[in-house]
């Protein structure tokens, strides 16, 4: 398996954990740098698949570090199971087009729910591929409160518009002029632009008309917890759709980056099990491996 975030590796760590319990299944991991560049990923990946010789590989969500990984799969006919296949439409416009590139690499797809399945159909995959298996992303997570305040507090994630420097600047902008009490603000993803928000939050904190608690990255479970706890969740990010929805809790969303993202109508938990089962049970053959689109 590959991850490129810190989210990504979040999401397989209870797959993981399973996987090292199960008698027929093991792993390699391969944890993509965020300062390396394309042609440098796909030497690493090609040189990982020859010697590590894996039987299938999975890819999470829609990175463009991922991009790579999947061609290079594909070139040397190595199978794919794409997690959170199907579930970038409705983001940011590159994470649509990099997650439809996996998922048209790939040949096994993990969905989160019947809608991100239904958005695959519309562009042809097969339907025996296709698993919906729900999210890990509560899966063995204890939640850790131990960055709570004890007052109520405002959650803070703004991530980069890779498109947009300009756009960056206004949604951290956005986010933090709505500040007026407590607040926890999390730090940006390793996405370009990301300096631009950690220096409007720096002189935000200095400025010193809120008290602030800013962490650069916090572990999942205390990121839950915070989620949890909050009044608002001020944000950009899918979180707001994946994860919030789960404790109920208000979303103020933030510019361009998830506009038009679906909530899903239900968070269906225990998918680690799921996938875990499913990777135990795929018959690796010319079926598996001839792709078709049925359009």
């Amino acid at each position: 398996m590959v991850t490129a975030s810190r989210s990504e590796r979040g999401l397989l760590e209870p797959v993981i954990k399973r996987i090292e319990k199960h008698p027929e299944l093991a792993y390699s991991l391969l944890e993509i740098k965020p300062d390396w560049g394309m042609s440098f990923i796909f030497d690493c990946v090609s040189i990982w698949l020859d010697r590590e010789k894996p039987d299938i590989v999975l890819i999470p969500c829609d990175r463009k570090e991922q991009v790579p990984v999947a061609l290079v799969c594909l070139s040397k006919n190595v199978p794919i199971a794409h997690f959170y296949s199907g579930s970038s439409i409705g983001g940011n416009i590159q994470d649509e087009i990099y997650g439809m590139i996996i998922a048209l690499c790939s040949h096994i797809h993990l969905c989160h729910d019947e809608g991100a399945a239904e958005i695959l159909r519309k562009i042809g995959i097969e339907d025996w591929r296709i698993k919906v298996v729900g999210s890990t992303a509560f899966d063995d997570v204890i939640l850790d409160y131990s960055l709570v305040p004890d007052e109520p507090f405002d959650l803070v994630l703004i991530n980069p518009d890779t498109v947009s420097k300009e756009r960056t600047e206004r949604d951290i902008e956005e986010a933090l002029g709505r500040l007026w009490r407590r607040s926890v603000i999390i730090g940006p993803n390793e996405d370009k632009n990301r300096e631009i928000i950690l220096k409007k939050i720096e002189e935000f904190i200095r400025k010193g008309k809120v008290v602030c608690d800013f962490y650069e990255s916090v572990s999942r479970g205390q990121f839950l917890a915070l989620l949890k706890k909050c009044e608002h969740f001020i944000t950009n990010s899918s979180s707001a759709f994946y994860e919030a929805p789960y404790f109920s809790t208000p979303c103020i969303l933030i510019g361009e980056r998830n506009k038009f993202r679906k909530v899903p109508p239900k968070i269906v938990t225990g998918a680690s099990d799921r996938i875990v089962e499913i990777l135990a049970s795929i018959k690796i053959d010319e079926k598996l491996l001839r792709k078709r689109l049925i359009i």
